[in-house]
């Protein structure tokens, strides 16, 4: 399973690890963001890993470590990659403006394709409209939720036009016409700066406009899309049950079915996350969403299961027992949902 892994980059995904395990308690307490975390791992060369083609395994195992230490940091670092994947699959311009910034971390990335991946689903119509100019178009609309919103942030979104048209274009936060909204009060993953965003006639040139084929691309950015979200509930599940496992003993025995019924579920889940990670073309499109729906139900549980083995120390908010159970609590609820993902499996029926 883990063959496909270049031992060669181990030393850093410890290096990032270890950086992301000293600062998880500060991040959840609000006390710094995830811009140091993201420009530390981009300075190791991780985000790079698996861009053009590549094996995707050495992302996977980035983002799985991270998230073992802090799913705060995990979301953000897939929602970096998946920017930068957007970015790696755009005409040369936009490769040449934005990929070396976003792959070194000095730029932080922001993924606002859910509401793309949802009306290709048939479950609603694109929020943003676009409007044709001589040198390219306006855009208004909201982006009701996203993650890493900075001021200086650069975003990749879907839109529409009135012609029925379906595009994907970048743009600066800091673009005159965006309203970043205040960001909420979160059970956890506060540091991501996760808010949203109107857009009121933003200009976007035609340099800026990624592609305009929407289907296509964003079927081919579907799989790592989906892997990489599986990759922070794989890490987050490791994390809960190698807390769990120490506490099997006295009252904790009682559950000991519990823990190897999902000890059994979480290994069928992370076998399956290498493997279609080392050969995504041969998987069929319901396995990705079917192991990404596995991956929020093993996350949510053997963080519920850990919660429950360590008691009152558990509930103390400052235990990292807590935050994962306070992070887990957004896995069923982060786009695709987990009521999205179940209607989509149901159409493979």
């Amino acid at each position: 399973m883990t063959a496909a892994i270049d031992r060669t980059s181990e030393e850093p995904r410890a290096a990032i690890a270890e950086f992301v395990r000293d600062r998880a308690a500060a991040l959840d307490r609000g006390e710094t963001d995830i811009r140091t975390d993201i420009a530390r791992t981009g300075e190791l060369g991780l985000l790079r890993k698996g861009l053009s083609g590549e094996c995707l395994s050495e992302m996977v195992a980035v983002i799985d470590e991270v998230a073992a230490e802090s799913l705060t940091v995990g979301f953000s670092l897939w929602a970096q990659r998946m920017a930068l994947e957007y970015i790696d699959r755009a005409p040369q311009f936009l490769r040449d403006r934005y990929r070396d910034d976003l792959a070194s971390g000095r730029t932080i990335g922001v993924t606002a394709m859910a509401a793309a991946l949802k009306h290709l689903a048939g479950l609603g119509e694109l929020p943003l409209v676009a409007e044709r100019t001589d040198d390219g178009i306006t855009v208004t609309g909201p982006i009701h939720w996203a993650s890493n919103v900075f001021p200086d942030s650069v975003i990749v979104f879907p839109a529409r036009t009135a012609d029925g048209d379906r595009l994907v274009a970048v743009v600066r936060a800091d673009a005159e016409g965006i309203t970043i909204a205040d960001s909420p009060e979160l059970l956890a993953l506060g540091a991501t700066s996760s808010t949203s965003l109107k857009l009121d006639g933003v200009r976007i040139p035609q340099s800026h406009i990624l592609t305009e084929d929407l289907a296509n691309f964003c079927g081919s950015i579907r799989p790592t899309f989906m892997m990489l979200q599986t990759s922070f509930c794989v890490g987050m599940a490791r994390a809960s049950l190698t807390e769990a496992v120490g506490r099997l003993h006295g009252l904790g025995e009682q559950f000991t079915g519990e823990y190897e019924e999902l000890s059994a579920q979480y290994e069928s889940l992370r076998e399956r996350l290498y493997r279609f990670a080392t050969d995504p073309t041969s998987i069929a499109p319901a396995e990705f969403i079917r192991l990404r729906l596995d991956g929020s139900v093993v996350a949510v549980a053997a963080t519920r299961l850990e919660a429950t083995l360590r008691g009152g120390a558990g509930y103390a908010t400052a235990s990292a027992t807590n935050r994962r159970f306070r992070e887990a609590a957004f896995l069923p609820i982060q786009s695709p949902s987990e009521g999205q993902l179940r209607w989509e499996l149901s159409q493979y029926e």
